[in-house]
Formats: structure tokens, sequence, C-alpha cells
């Protein structure tokens, strides 16, 4: 297919949105189909709107200049400039906003791993916006889903929403969960030779995030006290932001930093800690989806996470991981992780079956050639649709 990949963003930068826009474009490049760049689209921010954010966090209030409709209009005429006299089988992004002002006509189809709506009082930046920015954000999403012939999300929570919230229709909404960046190469042979090496005399525990609160990395601290209180040797590695001062010199707490996936060293120290973990641990308060853990599965680790927003679309309790309640508490964790883990035979065919859903499902080969499958199917019944 002939693809116009739009984003406002450096797509091909894996530094961006947990690399997901450039696994993308390498996918759609891989599987050979002819990929327009179309980005990054740089809309300065205006002296006005810089003046009218000021005023609001006065009043305590956020607000954003990346739903108003001169911001998606300049994106638009960016977009028109760069593609002009060209025709595309398809035109691409990876998130709502480019879309929302481009020609309904066009055979638009974009992913998100939420909408609008559900990022509303979830995440901590989209709490106490400004009405004014409430209003265009609901807006914007309309707009896009209106004019695209298919929105594809990673979960029914964003999807649900789209539906539900923001009137889209069913048809043109579509679940498929994003794959793993890190681990994305991994083979059978190698993983499972991986599971059978961890060792059974020490429980360790992965952590991986760059907000240490919205991740739950008290909890997973918590956790771990109380595995140590019960008589449980237990490591746990924290990587992706710095080791609270608190917690700085614990033996067992180990810290590694920010690890980026696009240096080389970092890259081996990264896949050593997923292959030698025996848990990833984010019990995230709030999650649009969560890529660490489709990494963690591809190493068939699993996770233990938290039922809230997105992350029930990867972890299933019980098969491939364990996904307890948002309010539950550090011991309810540590006795599901000893549950599991004492018991070594369901312990590794969990992981087992963790790689096997990184495998078939997560990972972005399978996602790309689903969403292009259901691209050419709206495509086609638009075109049956005005041949009459």
């Amino acid at each position: 297919m002939k693809i116009a990949y739009v984003f406002h963003n450096d797509a091909a930068n894996p530094a961006i949105q947990s690399g997901r826009p450039a696994a993308l474009l390498n996918e759609f490049t891989r599987q050979g189909h002819d990929v327009a760049r179309i980005f990054p689209l740089p809309v300065p921010t205006t002296g006005a709107e810089f003046a009218k954010k000021v005023g609001y966090r006065l009043l305590r209030k956020h607000h954003r200049h990346d739903r108003n409709a001169d911001y998606l209009n300049a994106l638009a005429a960016q977009y028109h400039a760069r593609v002009a006299g060209r025709s595309f089988d398809l035109v691409f992004s990876p998130g709502s906003e480019v879309v929302s002002h481009l020609p309904a006509d066009l055979p638009i189809v974009y992913c998100a791993d939420a909408t609008f709506a559900n990022l509303v009082d979830y995440y901590w930046d989209f709490t106490g916006l400004s009405a004014e920015y409430v209003r265009q954000g609901y807006a914007q999403e309309k707009a896009a889903l209106e004019r695209a012939l298919l929105a594809v999300y990673p979960s029914d929570w964003a999807a649900r929403a789209a539906i539900e919230q923001h009137g889209a229709d069913p048809a043109r909404v579509a679940v498929i969960p994003f794959g793993a960046n890190l681990g994305g190469d991994n083979n059978r042979e190698g993983i499972l030779a991986a599971i059978e090496r961890r060792p059974t005399d020490t429980i360790r525990l992965l952590f991986v995030g760059r907000h240490w609160e919205r991740k739950g990395g008290d909890t997973v601290i918590a956790t771990a006290l109380c595995l140590i209180a019960h008589g449980h040797s237990v490591v746990v590695d924290i990587v992706g932001c710095e080791v609270p001062a608190e917690h700085r010199g614990v033996p067992w707490i180990r810290g590694h930093g920010l690890l980026h996936q696009t240096v080389p060293g970092d890259m081996v120290a990264l896949r050593q800690l997923y292959a030698s973990a025996h848990f990833l641990f984010v019990p995230s308060r709030a999650e649009a989806y969560g890529l660490t853990f489709t990494e963690a599965l591809a190493f068939g680790v699993p996770p233990v996470a938290t039922h809230t927003g997105g992350i029930p679309a990867i972890v299933r309790h019980g098969e491939n991981g364990l996904l307890l309640p948002l309010d539950a508490p550090p011991s309810e964790y540590a006795d599901a992780i000893v549950a599991t883990f004492s018991d070594q035979a369901r312990y590794r065919d969990m992981c087992r079956r963790g790689f096997a859903d990184f495998e078939q499902n997560l990972n972005w080969r399978a996602f790309t050639t689903r969403l292009l499958d259901l691209a050419r199917e709206r495509i086609d019944a638009r075109r049956i649709l005005a041949a009459g």
C-alpha cells in the first residue's frame, strides 16, 4: 500500500511515546509498503496561547494548546503542503490529533491507546483541566472519529469510551493489542531456556517506569518488605527513575536509572534485567495500556499489575500474570506472588503462556497485519457504497 504516515512529532524517534510510532513505522516498512513520512509537523505556540496557559495556571488549572482549532488547522495545512499532488491508499497516524481536521474523504486510519474521555481526571496532567480545554478535547476527538474509516485501540477500555462517550460508529472502531518494542526479536528456544535458568531461592522483582508514584513504586517496596518479613529472599531492580532517597542504600534494592533502548549498552542491560526477573511488578495507579507489560511477556516474565485502564487487555490474572484490584494492599500482592512462585510448575507454565501471548498477539507484526486487513475492508466498503 501507499501510506501517508502523518504525525505531529518525529515518528522515527524511538524516544517518542515509548517507541510506539517508530515501531509502527518500522513494521510498515518491513512489510514492504511504500511509506511517505509526513512528520514532524511543528506548530509554534502562539503568544496568545502561552499567555492563556499562564493565566489558567494562576487559576490552578491545566490548559494546553494541542486541541484548539487553530493548532489543528495548522497541522492540516502542513499535511496538505507536504503531500501536494500525491495520492495514497491510506492516511495513517499513531494518534488522533493530526487527522481531526483533515478532509473526511481521505482514507484515514489512526490508532491511540486512549481517548480524551479516558484521560480526563485519570492521569495527573489531565486533572484540573480548564473548561475550555475540556470542550476542545471532546470536539477534537469527535472530529477525528467522524473522519476516520477506522480507529484502532489496544483495549476494550479505550474502545468503549470512543463509542459510549465520543459517539463513534462501532463499525469503525477496532481493538487490536499493541506489541512489544524490547524483545520483539526474542525466540522461543532462548526464552524457554531463560525461564528454566531462573533461581528458586530468591524472588527477583523488576520495576520499570519513569513516574514512581503513578506506577506504584511505593507499593512495590512495601510488598517486598512483606515478603522479607515472611522469610523470603528478595531483590528489587528499579529502572526508569531514581530510587527515592529513603530507600537508597538498602542492599536488596538496586537502582539502574534511566536505560535507553537506543543506547546499545543500555539495551543489553535492560534485556538482561527482563530475562533474569521472576516478575515485572508495576502496580500502576493509572495506565492507558502499558507497553512494559508486553515486553515482560516477550521475555516470559509474568507481570504483576493492577486492574485499571487498559492493563487487562494484556494481563490475565492467573494465566499470564497477576492482576489485582486497584485498592489491593501490599500484603495481598505478596500473598499472590508467593502462591505463584512457590509452585514452580505453575510459575513456569505462567511464563510459557505469557510468551505464547507475545508470539501470537502482542507483537507489532500481528498488530500491523490486522490493522491493514481491517483498513482494506473499510476502504473497500466505502468504495462499494460510493459506487451505489
